[in-house]
């Protein structure tokens, strides 16, 4: 009985059935956006789901509250890593401008890195380090070595 269907006939079939059953959906269920997006009126974007507030009345156990406080501390990490990437490369950008000499810049650095202790502690601090190296190269009068950029962290906190 089915010998006389071919692949190619059933797989057209399939698609023309899978394509008119999501016609079928989105015309059922979705009109109103559709119609918007084909005037105009809405620009398509993917959905984005909202995320679950943080009062909610679920059960929240003990391990996930241990794992959003690791996240929240490991956010401010990142945005303080950003902002003590931002003050270092104006540090090297005053200290070339203004022509200190090289104690005077690392007094200025140490002044700067007091300010991040949660750096001091991360995993960041050999990169950050690194930076500062490399910032320093760029000047002309000052060049400090990767142990005396690391020895700024311990020397002023």
């Amino acid at each position: 009985m089915f010998t006389n269907i071919s692949w190619g006939n059933y797989i057209v079939v399939v698609v023309l059935l899978g394509v008119s059953w999501y016609l079928f959906v989105g015309l059922r269920f979705y009109f109103a956006e559709i119609k918007d997006i084909a005037t105009g009126k809405r620009k398509f974007q993917f959905r984005s789901y909202p995320e679950i507030p943080s009062n909610s009345s679920y059960q929240e156990s003990p391990d996930s509250t241990l794992s959003q406080s690791y996240l929240t501390e490991s956010d401010q990490t990142f945005k303080d890593v950003d902002h003590l990437v931002e003050r270092l490369k104006n540090v090297v950008a005053d200290a070339a401008q203004r022509k200190l000499h090289q104690q005077e810049f690392v007094d200025y650095l140490g002044l700067v890195l007091i300010e991040y202790p949660s750096v001091k502690n991360s995993p960041f601090r050999s990169s950050v380090s690194e930076l500062i190296v490399s910032e320093c190269d760029k000047l002309e009068s000052i060049h400090l070595t990767q142990q005396e950029a690391e020895g700024l962290w311990n020397e002023k906190n």
